[in-house]
């Protein structure tokens, strides 16, 4: 089992039972956070966090993780949202897909 690592939307392979990562920028502290919209039902949901900066510097980004596991074969579509909880539409959308074999 290995891990397929994603930083951006598009398309991806894996195996059954690989872990999918998925890390994208996000500074929570504008109130922007990535969330989970819905996933294929052959993948399961591990983690789901995001990360502060590495850096001490006030407002510096970090990242979001979302850690999958590939359960079954098939295509199957993690859809993600940049929103801000208190705002009805969504800044930013990405959308990946999975092919897993």
């Amino acid at each position: 089992m290995g891990e397929v690592h994603v930083t951006d939307g598009g398309r991806v392979a894996s195996h059954v039972g690989d872990t999918v990562v998925v890390r994208l920028p996000e500074n929570a502290t504008t109130g922007y956070v990535w969330s989970v919209a819905s996933l294929g039902s052959g993948l399961l949901l591990e983690e789901d966090r995001g990360s502060p900066a590495g850096s001490l510097t006030p407002g510096a980004a970090g990242e979001h993780v979302v850690r999958l596991h590939a359960d079954r074969p098939g295509t199957w579509h993690i859809d993600l949202q940049l929103a801000r909880g208190w705002e009805a539409a969504p800044a930013e959308e990405r959308r990946i897909t999975v092919d897993v074999t």
